[in-house]
C-alpha cells in the first residue's frame, strides 16, 4: 500500500497549498480544475478503487450457461460492490478514513471557489482570463439614473478586483460618439487605474448607436496588444443593432466577450450570445432582483428611499431568465458534487465493512468507572506511569538544562623559525558550569545536564513507590480468587466454554471448585451468561444466553457438578455454538491441549463469524502448538490470553513462551518503574558526589548555595550572599547514607557516569565533551576514596545478598504437597510424554476364529510400540519418533532433584543435634545413608511420619523407572529408524537397473529431431535443417538440408513446423524470407513486410517483402518467419561483416596477382 500512502501525503500537501492562494486565480474553471480537480489529485472514483482494492474476477462460461467467479480469495479480503462490480478491499480502515477526509477537504475547496465566482465583480462581470484586454462600455439610453450609477460602480469594482491583476488594459465608451480613454492599451499601475476610474465616473450615458458600437469594437480589435475585447452593455439594444454587429464582426479573429447588465428584452441576450459565438468568445449576464423597486423610487422622486434601495440592492441579483447556467460555475459545482458522491460511497464501504460498535452494548462494560471493569491495558492508560507522569523524562523535565559548547578563537605560540605574531586557532570548549553538573542522554538524543535536589528525589521516590505499590496490588488482585484462572471478566454477556475431554478428567474436581468461585465472584454481577462443556460433543447449560438470577446461578452450579470427563476436544463445535448467539459479547475458552480440528481451519472459521473477542485460557498446557493456537485465536479476535499452571509457584517448571497477558503488562510496567527509580537515585548520588568535590560538603538542604555555582553567572552580590550562607551549619551526607543511596541506585561501576545503567545509552560524543564527562567521573571517584567507600565491596555485598537458597515448602505435609507436585499432577508420566503420538486401538472379535484380533495396518505404516492395558482388549499404539523424549527426560530429572532435596531436608531436620554430629554436622543424602537414617528415626520414635518418606521414595523410584523407559524407547526408535532407512535404500537399489544406479539420468532433449532454421557461421544466413542434439554451453548440432553439419549457438536456432506459433503479419514487420534452390535447399534472408495480401481477393496470398539488399520479393505465408527487430539488426550486421571480409580478401588477392605480374 505504499502507492496509496504516497498519494495521500502528496495530496494533502497540495490541498493545504491551495486553500489560501489559488482560490482567486483569474483563470477559467476548466484550467483551474486541471490543477485542482479530482483527477489531478488522484481522487477520482476509478483511481481510488485501483489503490484500495482489485476487481473480483467474474466471467460467463458458455458450457455451464452461467456466470462464475473466482474462489481463490474467498474469505481473505473484505468485499464490497460498486455499480454492480465486486471489489476485494486491500486498504485499512485508517486509509479509507483518510481518503474521506481528503474528499471532504476537496468539497470545501470547490465550495470556496463557487462562493468566489458568485460574489463581487465575478458575479457581475465574469472572470477576466486574459492579460491584456479592452473594455467597450455601452451605457445605453435608459432614463433610470440608478441603472447608470450601478453600472459605473460595477465597472469600478471590476477595475479594482480584476483589471488590477492583469498586465495592460484600455476602456472605450460607445454612445452617440466613440470616446476612448486611451488610444491603445496601457500598462496597469496605480496611476492608470485611478485615471480610468475617474474617466468612467465622468462618462455620461448616451443613446446607443449601432454604427458607433460596431466602430468601437473594431477600434478595440485594431490594438495588437489586446488579447480580448469585453463588450459591457447596460439595458437593451436599439432596433436593428444586432444585424449591424453581425455584419461588421463576422469573421474577425479577436474574441469578443459580451456582458449583459440589467437587460429585459430576450432579443438583446440572443444578439449578444450570437456575437460571442461568432468570435469564439464568452457570454455573461447579470440582472438585479429589485430592478422594479428602483423604477418606483425613481418615479416617486423620493431620494432617501432611492438611496436606501441602492444600498440594499447592490448585491442581490443573478442570471436573468433565458440565459442558461454559467458554465464556469457549473463545472466547479459538478466537481464538488462528484467529490461528495465519492465520499459518500467510501463512507458506505466503511460502514459496511467496519461497522462502529454499538454504544449501548459497548458502554455496558467499557464505560464502567471502577478499576475492576478495566483490563490491564485500559488500567495502565489511566493509572500507569505515563498517565501519572512518572517516567524518568517527566520526572527530570524540571531540573534538566541543555549542555552548552561552542568554538572560540585561541591564541597560540607561533613556530620558532618564523618571526610573526601569535597564531589564531579554533577550539571547541564547553561552558564553565558544565564541569559542575551531571549529564545524561535525553529522549531526543541530545546531551543535557541535571541537578536532582534532595526534595525532588524524595518526592519522586514517594510517588514512584506509591505507583509501584498500586501495580503490585493490582497484580495480587489478579492472582487471587477466580481471576487467577479465568482472568478479569469485563463483559456483561459472556459464554464460558470448559474442556471436559479425557485429558481433563483428573483435573475436573479442582476445575469445578474454580468454576463455583467464578460464579460467586464475577458472573453473579453480569447481565446474561451461558456455559458449555465440550468433549467429543458439546453439552450446553442453556440453549442461549440467560438472564442472571440467584436461582439460575444455583442451577448452573448443579450443572457444573454433573460434568464428566471423556472423549476428544471438539473446540470448533463449542465456538460455533457460542459465537452463533447474537447477544454474545465475549467468549472465555478454557482447554488443556490441541483441538480435534486443524488450527488453521478453526481460525479461518472464526474469522468469518461475528467479531466477538475470544479470551483463551491455557490450562496446564506445555504443548507449544496448542499454546500457539490459543494465543493466535485471542490475538485474531481481540481477546486476552491466559496461561495457568497448577504448579506455577514451584521452581522446576519447563520453558513456557506464552505468559498471562494481563500480568505480563503489569510486570513490564513494574520493571520500567523500578529502572526509572534507580536512574533518578543514581543521578542524585552523582550530584552529591560532585557537590562534595566542589564545596567540601554534600549538603542537600541548601541547594541554591551548595550546588554548582550558577551564581557566578549572575553577579557578585549573589556570590557574596551565598558565601555568608555557606558558613552556616548543615546536615552533610554521611558515609553510610551515601553507600545506601549508591546501593539503591544500582551504581556499581567505577566509571558510573559514563557506563552505568542509571542513564540511557550514551552513543557517540565529541572528544571534548567526553573528556569533560570523564573528568566529572574522576571527581566522583576521588570523593568516594576520601570517604573510604569502595564500590567493589558494595557490589560484593549485593551479590551475597542475592544468593539465596530456594524456598522449600516443608511446613506443608508431603501428602498435600504431592497433590500438586506429584508426577501425575505435573503430567510427567511416560504415558503423558507419549500421549501426543498415541493412538487408541481396540481389538475386533472374529466369530469364525473365536477370538479377538488386531489390525496390522499400523505396523506397515509406522514403527510403533504396542503397550497392553492389563487384561482388557485395548491397546495404545505409540510412535516414539514423534515424541521429544530428550526434553521429557530433562524435565523429569529436574523434578526428581526436587523430590530428593525435600526427602533429604525432611529426614535431616527430624534428627537431634547429637545425631547430626555423627554424620559430620552437614546434611547428607537420604538414599546414600538410608539404612542408618531409618534406624535413627526408628530409635527416636519416628519424629517424621514414615509415610512421608515412603511417598517421596516411591515418587523417586517411579521417576527413575520412567527415565529408564524413555531411554529404552529412544534406543528402540533410533534402531527402528535406522532399519527402515537401510531397508528403503536396499529395496530402492534392487528395483533399479545397474546402469541407472551408476549413471544419473540426463535431462530431456526437447530439440532432438525438430525441424529448425539455424544460422550458418560460414554463409551468415539462415538454412533449414534438423536438430540432432543439444550440446553443453547452450549449443545445438544441426544437420542442414544442404548436407552440411554445424554446431550452432542456441540463440541462432528457430523451431519451425509442427504446432509452433504462426502469428499474422502486418506492414513493417521484420521477417526471414525463404529463397533457395533444389540442390541446396531453402535459405532465409532478413527483410521487412511492405505489403500484405488483399483480404477481399481469395486468390491473392502473396506477401511483398523488401530484403536487406533493397530487393523486393513475393512469398507465401509458409515461406516467411516473423522475427524480432533485434534479430533482424543482428542478422543484417553479420551479413555486412561477411561481405566486407570477402571484398577485402578479393582485393588482397587481386593485388597479389598484380604484383606477381609486375615482377615478371
Amino acid at each position: 500500500m505504499s502507492s496509496l500512502g504516497e498519494m495521500c501525503s502528496a495530496g494533502e500537501r497540495r490541498d493545504a497549498a491551495t486553500q489560501d492562494h489559488d482560490l482567486n486565480t483569474l483563470i477559467s474553471s476548466t484550467q483551474w480544475l486541471r490543477h485542482y480537480g479530482l483527477k489531478q489529485s488522484k481522487l477520482s472514483l476509478s483511481e481510488i478503487l485501483a489503490n484500495i482494492s482489485f476487481k473480483h474476477s467474474e466471467d460467463y462460461v458458455h458450457t455451464l450457461g452461467k456466470s462464475v467467479s473466482s474462489q481463490y480469495g474467498c474469505g481473505m479480503f473484505p468485499q464490497f460492490t460498486i455499480h454492480g462490480t465486486i471489489y476485494n478491499l486491500i486498504a485499512s480502515q485508517h486509509e479509507l478514513e483518510e481518503i474521506c477526509t481528503r474528499l471532504e477537504s476537496k468539497g470545501n475547496l470547490y465550495q470556496h471557489r463557487l462562493n468566489w465566482l458568485m460574489t463581487g465583480s465575478r458575479q457581475l462581470f465574469g472572470v477576466i482570463q486574459e492579460k491584456s484586454v479592452t473594455v467597450v462600455v455601452d451605457l445605453g439610453s435608459s432614463s433610470l439614473i440608478t441603472h447608470h450609477q450601478q453600472a459605473k460602480r460595477t465597472l469600478n469594482q471590476v477595475i479594482r478586483e480584476q483589471v488590477s491583476q492583469i498586465d495592460s488594459f484600455n476602456i472605450i465608451g460607445s454612445g452617440a460618439h466613440v470616446n476612448a480613454w486611451r488610444q491603445k492599451a496601457v500598462d496597469t499601475n496605480e496611476k492608470h487605474l485611478r485615471s480610468a476610474t475617474d474617466w468612467l465616473s465622468a462618462l455620461e450615458p448616451e443613446a446607443s448607436c449601432q454604427i458607433n458600437t460596431a466602430n468601437a469594437l473594431l477600434k478595440a480589435m485594431e490594438d495588437t496588444m489586446t488579447e480580448a475585447v469585453y463588450l459591457f452593455v447596460v439595458g437593451d439594444f436599439a432596433d436593428n443593432i444586432t444585424d449591424v454587429l453581425r455584419m461588421r464582426l463576422d469573421g474577425n479573429g479577436c474574441p469578443v466577450h459580451t456582458v449583459s447588465f440589467n437587460a429585459k428584452a430576450e432579443k438583446t441576450i440572443l444578439a449578444l450570445k450570437h456575437v460571442s459565438f461568432l468570435t469564439a468568445g464568452r457570454f455573461h449576464a447579470f440582472a438585479e432582483i429589485s430592478i422594479f423597486v428602483d423604477e418606483l423610487c425613481d418615479s416617486s422622486g423620493n431620494k432617501a428611499g432611492c438611496e436606501a434601495s441602492e444600498f440594499s440592492t447592490e448585491l442581490p441579483g443573478g442570471v436573468p431568465p433565458g440565459c442558461g447556467v454559467r458554465e464556469d460555475v457549473y463545472l466547479v459545482w459538478r466537481e464538488k458534487e462528484e467529490a461528495l458522491q465519492i465520499k459518500n460511497q467510501i463512507q458506505g464501504i466503511l460502514t459496511e465493512l467496519f461497522p462502529p460498535e454499538s454504544k449501548s452494548e459497548a458502554d455496558s462494560w467499557c464505560g464502567c468507572a471502577s478499576e475492576a471493569c478495566l483490563s490491564s491495558r485500559q488500567w495502565l492508560e489511566e493509572f500507569g506511569l505515563k498517565a501519572q507522569k512518572l517516567t524518568i523524562y517527566d520526572a527530570l523535565a524540571s531540573c534538566a538544562f541543555r549542555h552548552s559548547d561552542g568554538v572560540v578563537d585561541m591564541k597560540s605560540t607561533p613556530d620558532k623559525s618564523l618571526q610573526s605574531d601569535a597564531e589564531t586557532g579554533k577550539k571547541l570548549i564547553n561552558a564553565k558550569y558544565c564541569s559542575r553538573f551531571v549529564h545524561m542522554r535525553w529522549k531526543d538524543g541530545s546531551v543535557v545536564h541535571v541537578y536532582v535536589t534532595a526534595e525532588e528525589c524524595r518526592q519522586y521516590e514517594e510517588k514512584m513507590l506509591k505507583a509501584l505499590g498500586a501495580l503490585q496490588r493490582r497484580m495480587e488482585w489478579l492472582r487471587g480468587g477466580s481471576r487467577a484462572l479465568f482472568g478479569n471478566v469485563l463483559e456483561d454477556r459472556v459464554y464460558l466454554l470448559l474442556d471436559t475431554s479425557e485429558s481433563m478428567r483428573r483435573h475436573l474436581p479442582w476445575l469445578k471448585e474454580k468454576a463455583y468461585q467464578l460464579i460467586e465472584e464475577q458472573l453473579c454481577q453480569k447481565q446474561k451468561v451461558n456455559m458449555l462443556g465440550f468433549g467429543t460433543h458439546v453439552t450446553p447449560w442453556r440453549d442461549k444466553l440467560t438472564e442472571v438470577s440467584s436461582q439460575l446461578l444455583v442451577s448452573a452450579q448443579h450443572w457444573i457438578d454433573k460434568l464428566q470427563g471423556g472423549g476428544s476436544t471438539n473446540t470448533l463445535g463449542a465456538l460455533a455454538w457460542a459465537l452463533g448467539d447474537e447477544g454474545t459479547q465475549a467468549v472465555y475458552l478454557l482447554t488443556d491441549g490441541r483441538p480435534d480440528q486443524p488450527a488453521k481451519d478453526i481460525l479461518e472459521q472464526v474469522r468469518r463469524w461475528s467479531p466477538v473477542p475470544v479470551h483463551t485460557i491455557s490450562f496446564n498446557c506445555d504443548d507449544h502448538d496448542a499454546n500457539s493456537f490459543l494465543y493466535g485465536l485471542s490475538q485474531q479476535t481481540g481477546g486476552r490470553f491466559i496461561s495457568y499452571f497448577t504448579d506455577a509457584q514451584e521452581e522446576p517448571t519447563p520453558e513456557r513462551p506464552y505468559e498471562n497477558e494481563d500480568l505480563q503488562l503489569l510486570k513490564t510496567e513494574v520493571e520500567e518503574g523500578q529502572k526509572a527509580l534507580e536512574n533518578v537515585l543514581g543521578l542524585r548520588a552523582q550530584c552529591i558526589l560532585l557537590d562534595t568535590f566542589h564545596h567540601g560538603t554534600s549538603d542537600t538542604n541548601q541547594r541554591p548555595c551548595h550546588g554548582p555555582q550558577l551564581q557566578s553567572l549572575q553577579g557578585g552580590q549573589r556570590e557574596q550572599k551565598c558565601k555568608r550562607i555557606k558558613s552556616a551549619r548543615c546536615a552533610a551526607q554521611t558515609k553510610s547514607s551515601l553507600l545506601r543511596l549508591l546501593s539503591s541506585s544500582g551504581t556499581t561501576d567505577a566509571r558510573a557516569p559514563l557506563h552505568s545503567s542509571t542513564v540511557p545509552k550514551q552513543g557517540w560524543l565529541l572528544p571534548e565533551s567526553l573528556e569533560l564527562f570523564q573528568s566529572n567521573a574522576d571527581k566522583q571517584m576521588q570523593v568516594l576514596h576520601k570517604l573510604g567507600v569502595t564500590l567493589d565491596e558494595n557490589r560484593d555485598k549485593k551479590k551475597k545478598k542475592k544468593k539465596r537458597k530456594p524456598k522449600e515448602f516443608l511446613g506443608m505435609s508431603t501428602a498435600e504437597w504431592l497433590k500438586a507436585n506429584s508426577l501425575v499432577a505435573k503430567r510427567l508420566t511416560i504415558l503423558d510424554a507419549v500421549a501426543p503420538a498415541a493412538i487408541a486401538h481396540d481389538a475386533k472379535y472374529v466369530p469364525m476364529l473365536e477370538k479377538h484380533v488386531y489390525s496390522k495396518v499400523f505396523n506397515e505404516v509406522l514403527h510403533l510400540v504396542h503397550i497392553s492395558q492389563g487384561g482388557t482388549q485395548k491397546q495404545t499404539l505409540i510412535n516414539p519418533l514423534a515424541v521429544n523424549l530428550e526434553h521429557y527426560k530433562s524435565r523429569l530429572s529436574k523434578v526428581l532433584q526436587v523430590y530428593e532435596r525435600r526427602l533429604n531436608l525432611i529426614a535431616w531436620r527430624a534428627l537431634p543435634q547429637e545425631e547430626k554430629d555423627k554424620f559430620g554436622g552437614e546434611p547428607v543424602a537420604f538414599r546414600e545413608h538410608r539404612g542408618a537414617l531409618l534406624d535413627v528415626l526408628e530409635r527416636l520414635g519416628w519424629p517424621v511420619a514414615q509415610e512421608e518418606l515412603s511417598a517421596l521414595e516411591e515418587q523417586i523410584h517411579t521417576g527413575h523407572g520412567f527415565l529408564q523407559q524413555a531411554a529404552e524407547l529412544q534406543g528402540v526408535a533410533g534402531q527402528a529408524a535406522r532399519d527402515a532407512q537401510s531397508t528403503t535404500n536396499s529395496s530402492h537399489k534392487e528395483t533399479l537397473p545397474k546402469n541407472q544406479r551408476e549413471n544419473p539420468k540426463r535431462p530431456l532433449d526437447s530439440l532432438r529431431g525438430q525441424k529448425v532454421v539455424a544460422r550458418s557461421e560460414a554463409s551468415g544466413v539462415y538454412h533449414s535443417g534438423i536438430a540432432r542434439k543439444c550440446l553443453p554451453g547452450k549449443r545445438v548440432k544441426v544437420d542442414f538440408s544442404s548436407g552440411a553439419c554445424e554446431v550452432v549457438p542456441l540463440c541462432d536456432v528457430l523451431t519451425v513446423g509442427g504446432c509452433g506459433p504462426c502469428p499474422p503479419l502486418a506492414v513493417a514487420d521484420y521477417v526471414l524470407v525463404a529463397t533457395g534452390t533444389e540442390d541446396l535447399g531453402d535459405h532465409f534472408l532478413p527483410g521487412v513486410v511492405i505489403a500484405t495480401p488483399r483480404r477481399l481477393e481469395a486468390a491473392d496470398k502473396l506477401f511483398t517483402i523488401l530484403k536487406y539488399s533493397n530487393k523486393e520479393v513475393h512469398a507465401v505465408r509458409n515461406k516467411v518467419i516473423k522475427i524480432s527487430h533485434t534479430r533482424y539488426q543482428a542478422t543484417c550486421f553479420r551479413l555486412r561483416q561477411l561481405q566486407l571480409t570477402r571484398n577485402s580478401n578479393n582485393l588482397f588477392m587481386a593485388k597479389c596477382d598484380w604484383l606477381a605480374e609486375s615482377d615478371q
